[in-house]
């Protein structure tokens, strides 16, 4: 579980987060809606323990959390690397060069799992972009977390690669693990078991942001 009390967030002297309590359970599926520029990202960060609150407290007790950045590089462009070596740099540190066929193994199952197995050898810069954002979850996924952040996966991505990718986060939360998914889609978070609207400082209920007078996310 991850539990606000109390806590805002300022950067200098501009206020992203105003006095928010709330509680993400562990294995939920939790959405996240909102303007660009509302807070969303902040809140993530918080979440992730990237950021430390101005004010309040923030307990987490989830032992293996993955984060989904919004970023769609996963290559400076300077050395070119595989989507097999991408996926393979978020195994854990225990799979050195002295388990080498079990990191192999490791790294081919949830190749297969993600339909990438057979772009294995391709260079991550020749990918498009729902094919790069399979490899960044598949990436943040091979560690088997109990947790999983997501950023705006689906920036960039055509429809079919966005519907694709939308069911396969569905898919996760299915298989036990937590969700937390920013989205400026509010169809997206058709399964989510809560979803949370961020703008102005507030974390508010979806719905109760429009009770309040705060703006829709477009459809």
């Amino acid at each position: 579980m991850i539990r606000f009390e109390n806590v805002s967030f300022s950067y200098a002297d501009s206020l992203v987060l105003r006095n928010v309590s709330l509680e993400i359970p562990n294995h939920k599926f939790i959405g996240i809606l909102g303007p660009n520029g509302g807070g969303k990202s902040t809140f993530l960060k918080l979440c992730l323990g990237f950021l430390k609150p101005s004010q309040g407290r923030i307990d987490r007790n989830i032992s293996k959390i993955s984060y989904v950045a919004q970023t769609t590089s996963l290559s400076d462009g300077g050395f070119p690397a595989t989507v097999e070596e991408i996926v393979s740099l978020g195994l854990p540190r225990v799979f050195s060069l002295f388990h080498a066929k079990e990191r192999k193994e490791r790294v081919a199952k949830i190749l297969e799992e993600f339909g990438l197995y057979p772009l294995r050898k391709r260079l991550i810069d020749e990918l498009s972009g729902g094919q790069l954002q399979r490899v960044k979850i598949a990436k943040a996924l091979i560690k088997n977390p109990d947790f999983v952040v997501l950023d705006e996966p689906d920036a960039g991505m055509d429809e079919q690669a966005h519907e694709s990718l939308v069911s396969l986060i569905e898919n996760l939360h299915k298989s036990g693990k937590g969700i937390l998914f920013v989205s400026h889609h509010p169809e997206d978070l058709r399964n989510a078991d809560a979803i949370y609207f961020i703008e102005g400082g507030q974390v508010l209920p979806y719905g109760e942001e429009l009770e309040r007078g705060h703006h829709h996310v477009d459809l």
